[in-house]
């Protein structure tokens, strides 16, 4: 008898799970908002507030909003059009969407040249220790920069995909910890053309813009419906606890393996990521820590409006050391070097491990005369350093300056061939190159 209503209350609880699990997610679990014309203030802007020529217009219906632009030749280097959303009245009191974690966009774009059918989506936030009510310029830029394509329907693009814009960060000298996406105070939002749009007309059709996300996340609902077992077995235990305490015990054990597995798990995944972006020996970045900042900082460069210096260093006679003391001292000496040379850094270089006993130093907004003074520090400490069993150690640089419209490959091969001179005269010497040998 016990038994079968012991069954009935397992029943019952699968189905109350069933239920809450069918509602959560068919209607409990997504929450939107919507940006139209009907809630929110629309408008447009163009080059012309920094004395460019640019020309645009907007239509405005019931749920969709027309910006009709030209760009038009003019002193100002980077022409563009906007569609301005405010959502509040008051820039400090913005709406909170920290609590979604996608943005839907339907954008259809019409423009001169395919190449450059490209908009940019920004979602502008009030950081009270960064704004100056002065310069509407230091709401943070949270972007992003794609092809909507035109007719060809939305797309959900999670914010994981924005980034607080570089040149932002540098302008406004913005700390490390409010260098995160953070959207707890948007205030406005602003869809433009392309940073290289080509002259002409352009047409941006706003569509729809949703923001998405969920009021209970999925695993908090997971530990709910947990709660509900639990308390449940909880109940049982109590009244079959004489004959039961062996199989409680074994669940109990079982949930502790299962813990400590997910905790390895953990532990597993952040050792996987910091190998992705460090070198696993010396705790230099790796070339792909630095990729999308280089492709970044290269088309600042191109556009003119930041430099970049890099410093090729290599180890003299490094194979010597493995050779004669062999690869663990070697191994140690390369860590004590890394150390030596984030000694001389300055917080924004970057020091990428290259390969064997080959570093790079990337410096941006150094000149090529700054980037020498950097490699002579650090070849002057390498020299007079007291290293471990050795009894002297040197290395050779070679520093180069990025052009515009340099690529990192051409740029990297004429600092190889200055280290290369390096060598050639004598090595524990500083070379620059300002061509193409």
């Amino acid at each position: 008898m016990q038994n079968k209503i012991y069954i009935k209350i397992i029943l019952i609880l699968f189905v109350l799970n069933v239920m809450l699990s069918a509602f959560y997610f068919t209607v409990g679990q997504n929450k939107t908002l919507e940006i139209t014309p009907q809630k929110y203030s629309y408008k447009v802007a163009t080059d012309q507030v920094v004395n460019g020529k640019s020309t645009a217009s907007l239509v405005l219906n019931r749920n969709t909003a027309i910006m009709d632009c030209e760009l038009i030749d003019s002193d100002y280097p980077w022409r563009y059009c906007e569609i301005t959303i405010n959502l509040t009245d008051d820039v400090e009191n913005g709406l909170d969407l920290s609590s979604f974690d996608r943005v839907y966009l339907d954008i259809d774009y019409q423009g001169p040249s395919h190449a450059t059918d490209r908009v940019r989506f920004y979602i502008r936030n009030y950081e009270s220790e960064i704004f100056k009510p002065e310069d509407d310029n230091t709401l943070k830029y949270n972007g992003i920069e794609y092809h909507p394509g035109e007719g060809s329907g939305g797309q959900d693009i999670s914010f994981t995909k924005f980034q607080v814009l570089t040149w932002w960060l540098f302008d406004y000298n913005v700390p490390i910890e409010n260098a995160g996406v953070n959207l707890d105070n948007v205030s406005m939002i602003q869809i433009a053309t392309d940073s290289g749009s080509v002259l002409g007309k352009h047409t941006i059709k706003v569509n729809k813009i949703i923001f998405k996300g969920t009021y209970l996340s999925q695993r908090w609902f997971a530990y709910g419906l947990l709660a509900i077992w639990i308390s449940a077995a909880l109940i049982f235990l109590f009244n079959e606890l004489y004959h039961l305490r062996r199989r409680a015990e074994k669940i109990h054990a079982h949930a502790k393996q299962l813990d400590q597995l997910n905790r390895d798990l953990n532990d597993k995944y952040t050792q996987a990521t910091h190998k992705a972006m460090k070198d696993e020996l010396t705790g230099a970045s790796n070339r792909y820590a630095v990729r999308d900042w280089l492709d970044n900082i290269t088309r600042r460069v191109r556009w003119g409006n930041a430099k970049l210096a890099m410093v090729y260093l290599d180890l003299d006679h490094f194979k010597a050391v493995n050779d004669n003391f062999g690869h663990m001292v070697g191994d140690l000496v390369l860590k004590e070097f890394v150390c030596l040379i984030q000694q001389q850094l300055r917080g924004n270089d970057h020091l990428v491990r290259w390969g064997g006993e080959e570093f790079i130093v990337f410096c941006p907004n150094s000149t090529l005369e700054g980037a020498r003074s950097l490699a002579e520090r650090i070849r002057e400490q390498v020299e007079t350093h007291s290293w471990p069993q050795i009894e002297r150690l040197t290395c050779s640089f070679g520093v180069v300056e990025m052009f515009p419209g340099e690529t990192v490959r051409e740029m990297t091969a004429r600092a190889d061939e200055a280290l290369y001179k390096a060598k050639k005269n004598g090595r524990n010497r500083v070379e620059i190159m300002r061509k193409l040998a």
